[in-house]
């Protein structure tokens, strides 16, 4: 897979899709099959347009998007469709103010664009109120083909970014990871925190996530898989939220406990994969308590994790 920002030397033609493919989901991957499928067909290259950013970001500076994959991420798991091409844009000002007409008229011009599929809920162009048909027509006057991509189903619930987000806020980790179809991923550097976990029995490893815009699930305890930095993947938990028992902050904090483990990991990233959310995080009546419900919490864990 090449990612390119600009057109290249003897480009090839290519078919491609248009989106911010965030979460490269299920759904984003039936497209990107039915993109290569094409491309095969009409043997061109196969190619997905995106950006950088999102464009929200642009039009409004206070907008945070919460996103499921922060850009590196998201190259790496369109790595894994194997499309030929990622066309990655950096979206500004200039580009916000194209027409649809104007938008397809541009990736013809730069980046030999033939064929084009349009997601089932996507609209691109300044005012986004134009049509699949409307889309059709641009693509006749400018000698691209379109194609329209259907929803992606799980049930009666169309699978999109949006839908996985709510999911992971209302802690549903097991619809979260079948639209995925991999596990969700934070990742963070380890800092310094009060402690208070290694005096009941239950060290923590305090997480200070790198992207600050990537959407951190609802709060309460978990069961997950940790990467550590020897690249071994071992099991533990994670306690998203305001500690209300010890300290009961304003602000969230993510504590993760590795089962089995008393390596040293302060000041190194490591990545945290989402398996099954335990229970709602809730004010226990004392640490004796919160001893016994962690307890309890680690062997659901294992069950869950073996």
């Amino acid at each position: 897979m090449k990612v390119i920002s600009a057109p290249i030397p003897n480009s090839p033609k290519i078919t491609a899709g248009i989106g911010f493919f965030d979460g490269v989901h299920i759904g984003h991957q039936s497209l990107i099959n039915s993109i290569k499928s094409t491309a095969q067909t009409n043997n061109t290259a196969s190619a997905v347009v995106t950006f950088r950013r999102h464009p929200r970001t642009v039009l409004s500076s206070d907008y945070r998007p919460q996103l499921l994959n922060d850009f590196e991420e998201k190259l790496q798991h369109l790595e894994e469709t194997g499309i030929d091409y990622v066309i990655a844009l950096d979206f500004d000002t200039k580009m916000s103010e194209m027409s649809g007409y104007d938008f397809i008229a541009y990736l013809k011009e730069k980046f030999n664009l033939v064929g084009l599929y349009i997601g089932y809920d996507h609209r691109f162009g300044h005012n986004r109120s134009d049509s699949f048909e409307d889309y059709v027509r641009y693509g006749k006057q400018l000698g691209v083909d379109i194609y329209k991509a259907d929803a992606t189903l799980i049930g009666s619930t169309p699978i999109s970014s949006s839908a996985i987000r709510r999911f992971l806020k209302e802690g549903d980790l097991d619809k979260v990871n079948q639209m995925l179809s991999y596990k969700y991923k934070l990742s963070g550097k380890v800092v310094a925190g009060y402690g208070v976990g290694r005096t009941i029995g239950f060290r923590t490893a305090n997480i200070e996530i790198d992207n600050l815009d990537k959407l951190i699930p609802g709060n309460g305890a978990y069961a997950v898989y940790v990467k550590t930095p020897d690249g071994i993947l071992r099991k533990g938990m994670m306690n998203i939220g305001n500690r209300p028992t010890v300290h009961d902050n304003t602000e969230r904090s993510i504590e993760v406990n590795i089962f089995d483990f008393d390596g040293e990991l302060y000041e190194n990233i490591i990545d945290i994969f989402l398996v099954k959310f335990l229970r709602p995080e809730r004010k226990m009546n004392s640490i004796d308590e919160l001893k016994e419900q962690l307890q309890h919490d680690k062997e659901e864990a294992y069950a869950i994790l073996k």
